[in-house]
């Protein structure tokens, strides 16, 4: 209705301004100076009207390029808030060489509990994750081991016996040990999850591979694990994410303890090829 209300008086404002110049009597210019001026009140208010009640959310999106999130909150509601455009926290770094050249996932997730303030270490929490006993064997050329997401497969401690690593849902179990229900799953979000906890100072731990980009076929074999065939990557990798800006993920890494950046859509790319696992903690 509104919308109409401004056309119909920016059209009859027109057509009286049309009017006025033509006019040759002056009680007809005088009519028309009366409803120019009532007209044009009424196309300059409901100008300013729309205006003033316009959403602007889509040229603050596209002027300062930040991010969007929709995430499905604890209470089933779907909240969008928007978050800057670049973060960075300051997490601990840890290194897990020497000690632990399998744990990398155990050392991130030590840093992300450091982060919060739990007092615990990359060796306290290699000895208390849930561990898969499974035995490594080679039957027919085909590898039978451990199921990463039912704990630990392999060896942590020494590259000179099998190994492998460890997914998501033993992190988050060990992880909600220390802090309850403190301790959010992640997995099978979308990245914008991710983005916004981040946003929010809070790191995300990510199981990814040591290339941080994504992985050819011929870099994953079958396995035949107690829970079926799984295809496995011998370079598996897990680092806690700590920042963002519109071309680069930051990250601390593990394996050589330093903080790092890598190109944001190959990142991604290289953690929803291993399925997308994330965890954080949100205090």
């Amino acid at each position: 209705m509104y919308i109409s209300l401004f056309i119909a008086s920016t059209i009859m404002f027109a057509f009286l301004l049309f009017y006025y110049h033509k006019a040759t009597k002056k009680i007809l210019q005088y009519m028309s100076i009366i409803y120019l001026f009532l007209f044009g009140m009424t196309s300059v208010g409901l100008g300013s009207y729309f205006i003033y009640s316009i959403d602007f959310t889509w040229v603050y999106a596209a002027d300062t390029h930040s991010y969007t999130s929709t995430r499905q909150s604890t209470t089933s509601r779907i909240v969008t808030t928007k978050v800057p455009r670049a973060m960075q926290l300051t997490a601990p770094i840890v290194k897990q060489f020497p000690e632990l050249p399998r744990g990398c996932e155990v050392t991130s997730l030590s840093m992300l509990l450091q982060y919060h303030g739990v007092d615990t270490n990359k060796m306290t929490l290699a000895n208390e994750i849930k561990k898969n006993s499974t035995p490594y064997e080679l039957i027919d050329g085909k590898v039978h081991f451990g199921d990463p997401n039912k704990g630990f497969v392999g060896n942590m401690y020494t590259f000179d016996e099998p190994g492998l690593g460890v997914y998501h849902k033993p992190i988050f179990e060990l992880a909600s040990d220390y802090v309850g229900d403190a301790a959010k799953d992640l997995t099978g979000e979308s990245f914008d999850t991710i983005i916004h906890y981040v946003a929010n100072k809070q790191p995300v731990l990510l199981i990814t591979n040591i290339t941080y980009e994504p992985l050819k076929e011929s870099q994953f074999r079958t396995w035949y694990t107690e829970s079926g065939p799984m295809n496995i990557t011998m370079k598996l990798h897990a680092v806690l994410v700590t920042g963002y800006d519109q071309a680069s993920i930051y990250f601390n890494d593990p394996y050589d303890g330093k903080q790092k950046k890598a190109p944001k859509d190959a990142f991604i790319k290289a953690w929803e090829q291993m399925g997308k696992q994330a965890v954080s903690i949100q205090l």
